[in-house]
């Protein structure tokens, strides 16, 4: 017993630099709260006698972080899979302007959050954070509400991002076969479920191999969408539109009426892709000196997304040709549908399938 004893006051030493206030509850209810970051020889004895084993190992960098908070959003892939929306509600200027509006609410969010996560680096997220700040009468009732939206919420992103890589995936083998392949409705659900398994299994990898997996995949990400971005502009010469019809031209055929209604589905493609600020949260006790690096990736990488993806929507409007041709394309992925008209048949599988690797990562992330 003082052999284990001794073991867990080691261990809680090793990570007092890094954990922050920590609530412990002895066998008879009695609680104590301690700073870790001030924890003396009677404190680690005391929090050892209560309990408190620390159980994560501590992989995570400033660059792994990093690039885990950059993957929830997936901005390539999830600005590829949610293009339509925007074109539908109200045309190019509907992709520009909404993002640039939405987005600015999704920062402020996004840093609130940054802040909260500073301030409380647990792996519970915002469920543990809810029951520090609540009023005590009411944590029952705002814990609860929360732990369901977070639920729910995971369940639903999972499930659409999944959908997203299936809808990927088939558009790739559908230019592969010059188009005489048309994925059905039931196709997509069948390899959405196979990616969902897969997404299991990669998420029951150990923390060694989840950090050098995510390290990465940001270096990837900005490759893929500075290089298509890039090769876009460079090889859309007959089928460019101009500025005025960027960022100007209104067009919805949403069927929606007035068209200023309309116009705010827009919103649907940002608000989609600037979310799940907390995931970061979700791995503070696997990353060194979470109290700093996780709100600073949170902020940095929704910054990241929010103006790439700013970037981003320009590039496609100015490329996109006939907004009415790419949505009614048998892939049902206009963005898919500008990669093949523009950069041609190897060009469009090669940054489709990237598209979906990218896509890939948002749910390993978020689940």
């Amino acid at each position: 017993m003082a052999d284990h004893v001794k073991g867990d006051i080691e261990d809680l030493r090793q990570r007092k630099k890094s954990v922050g206030m920590v609530e412990l509850q002895g066998p008879h209810g009695n609680t104590r709260i301690i700073n870790l970051d001030d924890l003396t020889d009677a404190d680690a004895d005391l929090a050892a006698k209560f309990g408190y084993k620390p159980v994560f190992k501590r992989e995570f960098g400033y660059l792994s972080t990093f690039s885990f908070a950059v993957s929830i959003s997936g901005l390539f892939s999830t600005v590829a899979t949610t293009f339509s929306y925007p074109l539908i509600a109200g045309g190019s200027a509907s992709a520009v302007w909404c993002w640039l509006i939405s987005g600015a609410g999704c920062m402020c969010i996004a840093c609130s959050v940054a802040e909260l996560v500073s301030a409380y680096p647990t792996c519970g997220g915002l469920y543990y954070t809810v029951s520090r700040l609540t009023p005590k009468e009411w944590i029952p009732s705002i814990s609860w509400v929360t732990g369901w939206l977070n639920l729910l919420g995971q369940i639903a992103g999972i499930a659409s991002s999944e959908y997203g890589a299936s809808s990927l995936l088939l558009a790739a083998v559908s230019m592969g076969s010059d188009f005489t392949y048309a994925p059905t409705t039931g196709t997509i659900i069948g390899v959405m479920a196979a990616l969902t398994v897969l997404t299991g299994f990669v998420n029951s990898l150990s923390t060694y191999w989840m950090e050098k997996m995510t390290k990465s995949y940001v270096l990837f990400h900005i490759a893929v969408l500075v290089s298509c971005s890039i090769a876009l502009l460079a090889k859309s010469d007959g089928r460019r539109h101009n500025a005025d019809y960027v960022f100007t031209d209104v067009d919805s055929t949403s069927g929606w009426s007035p068209v200023g209604f309309s116009f705010l589905f827009g919103f649907l493609s940002v608000s989609w892709t600037m979310t799940d600020y907390d995931a970061t949260a979700h791995i503070t006790e696997e990353i060194s000196e979470p109290e700093v690096k996780a709100p600073w990736a949170i902020s940095m990488a929704m910054l990241f997304t929010y103006l790439g993806g700013f970037l981003f929507n320009i590039v496609l409007c100015f490329v996109m040709g006939d907004p009415a041709e790419i949505l009614a394309s048998p892939i049902e992925q206009p963005v898919a549908q500008i990669f093949f008209n523009v950069l041609g048949k190897g060009g469009g599988i090669f940054f489709t399938i990237c598209a979906f690797i990218i896509i890939k990562f948002v749910a390993f992330t978020a689940m």
